[in-house]
């Protein structure tokens, strides 16, 4: 039996990644991670012309090199792509020694991460893993739930967002109190109406589920467009 993963999101915008293979696996690998903001260096003797591309654009750092130990300073995170499973027992050594994550693409023993499959309505993100033991799996699984989870859950996430702010000083200071809050009018439906587009219907189950005495009837009614008379 493999070992657990800790699922989690990565902020990688702004820091310095590294690619090592540059052939057609790792297009999308850099795609991704320049999606993301990150500051990606390619380590490859030779690159495919998509990536190419990408480097005349100022897009990506390329080094022409095979990968060396050094390769991995001041790096925040590291993917192979390389098949020769030498390199990548060296990749993932040198990347234990120095305590940085690594993704090797369809070695699961090198790897101390895994790579899912996600399905995206940003700002929510469904990410699917089999731990690397069958990632055709997680691809299939993506492609049915995108048939199931709404398009309009981003639109939620920021309504919902919206609503949380406007209601800090009206629930209770207490998290649990708050989730509490959330989870009820969850389980009564107001995501379900939102999504049938009965935004005022659901816009009215919040209203009713704010506690009376602390219900901020003036930041409500600037919420909805109304105006004082």
């Amino acid at each position: 039996m493999s070992e657990p993963f800790f699922p989690l999101f990565l902020q990688l915008s702004r820091r310095p990644c590294v690619l090592i293979g540059g052939g057609a696996v790792a297009v999308e690998k850099a795609n991704r991670l320049l999606a993301v903001g990150a500051h990606l260096t390619v380590v490859a003797p030779r690159l495919i012309a998509t990536l190419q591309t990408r480097v005349t654009a100022g897009e990506l750092h390329w080094l022409p090199e095979h990968f060396q130990e050094h390769h991995l300073d001041n790096v925040w995170f590291a993917i192979s792509t390389l098949t020769d499973k030498a390199v990548n027992q060296r990749i993932h050594a040198e990347a234990n020694r120095r305590r940085l994550f690594l993704n090797v693409v369809d070695q699961p023993d090198f790897c101390t991460c895994h790579w899912p499959a996600t399905l995206e309505r940003p700002p929510v993100m469904v990410a699917f893993s089999t731990r690397g033991e069958s990632p055709a799996l997680a691809s299939y699984l993506r492609r049915t739930m995108s048939r199931v989870l709404p398009e309009q859950l981003g639109e939620l996430a920021h309504w919902l967002s919206h609503w949380r702010q406007q209601l800090q000083t009206a629930l209770p200071a207490d998290l649990e109190s708050r989730g509490d809050f959330w989870r009820a009018l969850f389980e009564q439906g107001m995501a379900e109406r939102f999504l049938a587009g009965d935004v005022v219907g659901a816009e009215e189950m919040i209203r009713r589920a704010i506690p009376t005495k602390q219900q901020p009837d003036d930041t409500l009614r600037m919420h909805r467009g109304e105006k004082d008379e």
